[in-house]
């Protein structure tokens, strides 16, 4: 079968022929019909990742083989691939995501495969959800990233009424801008350089849009919010190096949220005596776990939000190396998924 891999050498991907995973006692092997690219998996195919090189966690797909009393050949099934163990010091502390299981489990080979398996310990932990029939392939693909975004949210207390300003609306960012105005943000404010995602931005919602060399964005969200600043802000990018643009909107006692992963070993320049005197708090969110995924599970299937409007490309399994090109380009698509041949 197919599955694609970051290049041993050079970066981008490459798709290799590897074995149909073999299935244990209490697991399932899913046929992909549809994963996701977003911003960790450019990041792993041309940068300097921090997190696991697997590609493809965006996956859904149908059963093909059953080993698990739970599953039937023929559900359609979202995959987590990351589960927590529930009974650690970090899971009763509510920080799963910092749970030593977590990053011991995942799929195999990967999600942008033809076939996968789901490891006992993923199915035993809630990861693989039941869809609908008449839920899409499409709409379904967006439980996991939506499901970060909202661990995000919870994580800096967002409320209703909450003023927001964002940097950087790629695929990830562009979902921000729908929960966020979902939930109830009296403000979405946000700065991106490509004026083609700045666009769809506004038609996802956002009420500011700017491109911040051309514009003071600081100076716009204060105008926003009577002079005071907005109350959360997001860095979507990945990359800390815009977190100066970020800081010059939010107000005394506000939140900064680092969301998009940083290469290993980026660093800025920060004056923490500011910080200080101006109680402003960063916050980090880092993926996602089973208790977000199955909110906005329920959320989907219920048609209460969707999120299949940020999609501009799709291509094949066969395409996956067009498929990263198309999708690290910001001036021509937000979202690209992959569907089985």
């Amino acid at each position: 079968m197919k599955a694609v891999f970051v290049k041993r050498e050079g970066g981008g991907v490459e798709l290799r022929d590897v074995e149909v995973p073999t299935i244990h006692e209490g697991e399932i092997l899913v046929r992909m019909k549809a994963c996701g690219i977003d911003g960790t998996d450019i990041e792993k195919a041309y940068g300097k990742p921090i997190t696991p090189p697997m590609l493809g966690h965006e996956v859904v797909g149908e059963v093909v083989e059953s080993k698990s009393p739970e599953y039937e050949v023929g559900d359609r099934v979202f995959v987590h691939h990351h589960v927590f163990c529930g009974k650690c010091y970090y899971c009763l502390h509510d920080s799963y995501t910092m749970c030593p299981l977590f990053l011991k489990t995942t799929i195999e080979p990967c999600g942008l495969a033809e076939f996968f398996r789901v490891p006992k310990i993923n199915i035993d932990r809630g990861a693989a959800l039941k869809l609908s029939p008449n839920l899409s392939w499409e709409d379904a693909v967006f439980i996991e990233p939506a499901a970060c975004v909202l661990k995000a949210l919870r994580r800096v207390d967002f409320k209703a009424g909450d003023t927001v300003s964002l940097v950087g609306v790629g695929p990830t960012g562009s979902l921000f801008i729908k929960l966020l105005k979902f939930l109830g943000a009296a403000l979405v404010s946000v700065a991106d350089l490509s004026e083609f995602r700045l666009k769809m931005a506004k038609k996802l919602g956002a009420d500011i849009v700017i491109n911040p060399i051309q514009t003071d964005f600081g100076e716009i969200c204060r105008r926003a919010t009577d002079g005071i600043g907005v109350d959360i802000g997001i860095l979507g990018t990945p990359t800390a190096k815009p977190i100066q643009t970020l800081l010059q909107t939010i107000r005394r006692g506000g939140k900064i949220c680092i969301f998009g992963a940083p290469e290993k070993g980026e660093k800025v320049e920060l004056d923490f005596s500011w910080f200080f005197i101006n109680e402003v708090s960063i916050i980090t969110s880092y993926s996602t776990s089973e208790v977000e995924t199955t909110l906005i599970h329920r959320l989907i299937e219920n048609g209460k939000i969707f999120f299949n409007d940020l999609i501009t490309h799709r291509f094949r399994l066969s395409q996956a190396e067009e498929a990263f090109e198309v999708a690290k380009d910001a001036s021509k698509s937000l979202k690209v998924i992959v569907e089985n041949e």
